[in-house]
């Protein structure tokens, strides 16, 4: 039973491997912004659009410079992958499209600089990414993703078309129509595990989130820069506070870290049980026929072969091995079904796990048998009988 719950975490944690997240993490740094937004509005100094792109751009210049750096990008703290405790939702209508009161569309909205989509290595499938020229004087663009495309587009293609996004968003003009110019790969917001969200992309100069992550894409160790970014944040405003600097490789092994915890140390007791079955029925099946040293005697004296007395002991741990693993196999099937939350794309019966599983463990039980079954062949008759 412990064998095919690991077995079955295992898969699990190897398919969840198998999923593209939508961004590469490696050498990727990610830092947190926070403008300050006082009771006041008077008092905001980042009120007007254009002050908080001008903020964005001119720390984007700075870590660009820093050493090692390769790219950098900024985004709203929606755009964070793997942080599904900071996701912005906003309903939108699609021009020319009735909706249902129902179904109003909803999908998660992100501001994000030209280069995010370059710096994370999500790849573009359809028209364009977002260029310089999309700021707070230019046309208002949106970028969405495959989710929302394969949802509200099944069989059209979305670039080109117009939407208009609800209260949620953070738009300086939330009455303007957004024009799609292109389309991206998802990208997982809320874990492996989860299917990637309908999401809407706007172009950060047009709208500067009030809370923000900055990219960095790296040529070495991304963990070394965290200092560098603070500085360069702080010379453009000594009054902004940036927290939160983490790798991606961090955020990723984050998101994995209870399942690989719960693998281990189903691992660990399963390598522990398996290895207690094999010295067990090695150890039951040396000590039963140690105390049949006369029988067998008796049997090779009347004229049994050294074949008969393998078959007769290989017989007996057969048994007693059949007996052990179709009790472990119903165990299990019932069993399992508690590790059905953690599992990814397999199921609790998996025929596969099952069977590989089952044909190991009877395989070492059965090698356990066969040596004190040589064993008791070479017994000889004249000191069989002597011992009895």
């Amino acid at each position: 039973m412990l064998l095919i719950g690991a077995g079955l975490l295992l898969r699990s944690f190897w398919q969840l491997l198998e999923v593209r997240p939508g961004f590469e993490p490696h050498r990727l740094l990610t830092a947190k912004i926070r403008l300050p937004v006082p009771n006041d509005p008077a008092e905001d100094t980042y009120r007007v659009t254009e002050k908080r792109a001008a903020f964005y751009q001119e720390v984007l210049r700075r870590v660009s410079g820093l050493p090692a750096v390769e790219q950098a990008a900024v985004g709203s703290a929606s755009s964070l992958p793997m942080n599904s405790t900071r996701r912005n939702q906003s309903t939108f209508v699609i021009e020319n499209r009735a909706t249902e009161s129902e179904r109003v569309p909803v999908a998660e909205v992100a501001s994000v600089s030209s280069s995010y989509f370059d710096v994370l290595k999500t790849p573009l499938k359809r028209g364009r990414v977002f260029t310089e020229s999309d700021n707070s004087k230019g046309q208002q663009v949106a970028v969405v993703n495959e989710a929302l495309a394969r949802r509200y587009w099944q069989d059209a293609d979305p670039v080109g078309q117009h939407i208009k996004l609800g209260s949620g968003s953070f738009l300086s003009r939330s009455s303007s129509v957004l024009t799609i110019v292109g389309v991206v790969g998802d990208i997982r917001s809320d874990g492996f595990d989860t299917a990637s969200a309908p999401c809407i992309y706007v172009s950060a100069p047009q709208a500067p989130p009030y809370g923000s992550v900055v990219y960095l894409r790296t040529a070495g160790d991304p963990g070394t820069l965290g200092e560098a970014i603070r500085r360069e944040v702080l010379a453009v405003d000594p009054g902004i506070p940036v927290f939160g600097i983490r790798t991606m490789d961090e955020v990723v092994a984050k998101n994995l870290a209870a399942r690989r915890f719960a693998l281990e140390l189903l691992g660990v007791f399963a390598a522990v049980a398996f290895l207690l079955a094999a010295i067990g029925i090695y150890g039951v099946m040396a000590y039963t026929f140690s105390r049949r040293i006369g029988e067998i005697g008796l049997r090779m004296a009347l004229g049994a072969q050294r074949s008969d007395i393998l078959k007769i002991v290989l017989g007996e741990g057969a048994l007693m091995v059949v007996c052990g693993v179709v009790a472990g196999l119903i165990g299990s099937v019932i069993l399992t079904r508690f590790l059905q939350t953690m599992l990814f794309e397999i199921k609790p019966t998996d025929p596969i796990t099952f069977g590989v599983l089952t044909t190991l463990l009877v395989s070492v039980a059965l090698l356990a048998c066969l040596i004190p079954a040589q064993r008791a062949t070479r017994v000889d008759p004249l000191m069989a009988l002597r011992h009895e």
